[in-house]
C-alpha cells in the first residue's frame, strides 16, 4: 500500500509539473489585502450557512477532494465551506501563497478564517498512508471534483485520483474509489470565442486547448469508477461557458462566498476588470441545459434588439433574466457543483422527472438576475433542462437614476 501511495503522489507530481509549463502564473501589481490569518483547526461554517438550511434535507458529503489548479477551484471551495463541507485542495505548491490571499476578501470574517484554514492544509500530492492524522488520507473523503480552469490536467491524472487508496473514514479498511465524482469541463461549441483570464498574446495557446479538454473527457469517461467496471461511484459531467466573476463585487450574499477583489485584475486583456464585475453584480442566475449545449441568440432577437442602442441596451441585457448564450459566472457554477453533489445521478436517455436527480451531464450557463438560484429554482432547473427565454425589449423599462 505504501508503495502504491508512493507511486500515485509521484504521477501528480508529474502531472503538476506539466501544468506550471501550460498555465499562466497568477500575478498582481495592485490589490486589496486580506485582513484575516489562518486559525488552528477551525470548523466554523460560514455565514452563509443560513442560505443552505434546507440542505440537510439532501445530504451533502463531509469532505470533497477538489482538483485544480484555478480560481474555479477556490470559489468551489468558499461555496461547499459554507454549506458545512470539508474541503481540501490539491494545487501546485507555488501557487499555495497566491491562492491563501485570493481566498480571503477581507469582508467576511469567518469564511476568511476557513478559507485560510483550507489552504494551509492544501497538498501538491495526494495524501497517503504515512502521512500524520489531519492530510485526509481516509479521513472522510467520499467525494471528487476536478475542477481546473484551463487544459492543465495531462493523461493519467483521472487514474491516479479515481484510484487513490485515501478515500473513506477508517484508516484500517480499504474503501474502492469515491461515492460520488464530478468533472467540469468547458462546452466544446462556443458561440463567441471569449479569452480566458490567464490569457497572453505572445503564449497564446488556443490550438491545442480542445485537444487536451477532449482527451481529459475521454479519460473521464473511460476511466473504470465512471464507467462503473469498479467501486460504486456516482459520476457526471458539467459543462461550463467562458467563466467571470467569482468575486464579491455583487449582492451581500458574495461576501462569505467570494475570492479577493485582485480576482478581477489579473488579465491583460482591455476592459476584463469591468466585465468580470459585471458578472458578479447582474448576472448570477443560472440555466441549466441538458448535456453539451449553447443558448444561442434567435436570429428574431437579434431583430428585436437592433432598435434599443448605447446604455439602453446594455441595461437590457443586465435585466429581466437575460440569458447568456455561452457565459458562466464561477459563483452559479460552483454552485451547481454543490446541488449536484448532494442529488442522485439520472441516466442522460431518461426523461424529465421531479425526483430531485441531475442529468449525466448538463450544462450550466449565466442569465441577468442579481441573486443565486434558490434550491426550488435548481430543483425545477434540473428537472426539466432547458435553454431561458430571451426577453422581449418592447417590455423593458429604462431605470431612471435619481442624481440627487
Amino acid at each position: 500500500m505504501m508503495a502504491g501511495t508512493f507511486i500515485a503522489r509521484q504521477t501528480l507530481l508529474v502531472a503538476f509539473a506539466a501544468m506550471l509549463l501550460m498555465t499562466f502564473t497568477l500575478h498582481v501589481t495592485t490589490a486589496f489585502a486580506p485582513t484575516s490569518t489562518i486559525s488552528s483547526k477551525s470548523t466554523t461554517v460560514t455565514s452563509s450557512s443560513a442560505l443552505y438550511a434546507s440542505t440537510a434535507a439532501k445530504e451533502m458529503p463531509d469532505k470533497v477532494l477538489l482538483i485544480g489548479p484555478g480560481l474555479l477551484q477556490l470559489v468551489v471551495a468558499k461555496a461547499l465551506r459554507a454549506r458545512g463541507t470539508d474541503v481540501l485542495i490539491v494545487c501546485p505548491n507555488d501557487k499555495k501563497e497566491r491562492f491563501t490571499d485570493y481566498i480571503q476578501n477581507g469582508l467576511d470574517e469567518d469564511a476568511d478564517e476557513a478559507g485560510a484554514e483550507i489552504m494551509a492544509k492544501a497538498l501538491f500530492g495526494l495524501p497517503e498512508e504515512s502521512d500524520p492524522e489531519g492530510f485526509g488520507w481516509r479521513e472522510g473523503i467520499t467525494a471528487v471534483v476536478v475542477c481546473a480552469e484551463d487544459p492543465v490536467i495531462g493523461q493519467g491524472v483521472i487514474d491516479t485520483v479515481m484510484r487513490w487508496d485515501g478515500f473513506g473514514n477508517d484508516r484500517n479498511t480499504m474503501v474502492d474509489g469515491p461515492e460520488r465524482a464530478i468533472l467540469c469541463a468547458p462546452i466544446t461549441s462556443k458561440v463567441t470565442k471569449e479569452k480566458p483570464m490567464g490569457w497572453i498574446p505572445i503564449f497564446n495557446n488556443d490550438k491545442n486547448e480542445d485537444k487536451i479538454w477532449d482527451s481529459l473527457v475521454t479519460d473521464w469517461s473511460e476511466n473504470p469508477y465512471v464507467s462503473g467496471d469498479k467501486g460504486n461511484c456516482k459520476s457526471s459531467v458539467i459543462r461550463f461557458g467562458s467563466l467571470l466573476g467569482g468575486g464579491v463585487d455583487g449582492p451581500m450574499q458574495l461576501e462569505p462566498l467570494g475570492i479577493n477583489e485582485r480576482c478581477y485584475k489579473m488579465s491583460l486583456e482591455q476592459y476584463r476588470d469591468l466585465r468580470e464585475r459585471s458578472f458578479d453584480r447582474y448576472r448570477l442566475a443560472a440555466q441549466v441545459l441538458n448535456g453539451d449545449a449553447v443558448n444561442k441568440k434567435p436570429d428574431e432577437q437579434e431583430e428585436k434588439e437592433k432598435n434599443i442602442k448605447g446604455q439602453e441596451k446594455e441595461a437590457f441585457q443586465a435585466s429581466m433574466g437575460y440569458p447568456e448564450q455561452d457565459r458562466t459566472n464561477r459563483h452559479t457554477l460552483a454552485q451547481a457543483v454543490c446541488e449536484a453533489l448532494r442529488r442522485p445521478v439520472r441516466e442522460q436517455s431518461a426523461a424529465a422527472t421531479d425526483d430531485g436527480s441531475i442529468p449525466e451531464e448538463f450544462t450550466v450557463l449565466s442569465k441577468a438576475i442579481s441573486a443565486l438560484p434558490l434550491e426550488e429554482e435548481w430543483d425545477s432547473m434540473f428537472a426539466n433542462p432547458q435553454p431561458a427565454a430571451w426577453p422581449d425589449p418592447a417590455n423593458f423599462v429604462m431605470p431612471v437614476i435619481d442624481q440627487d
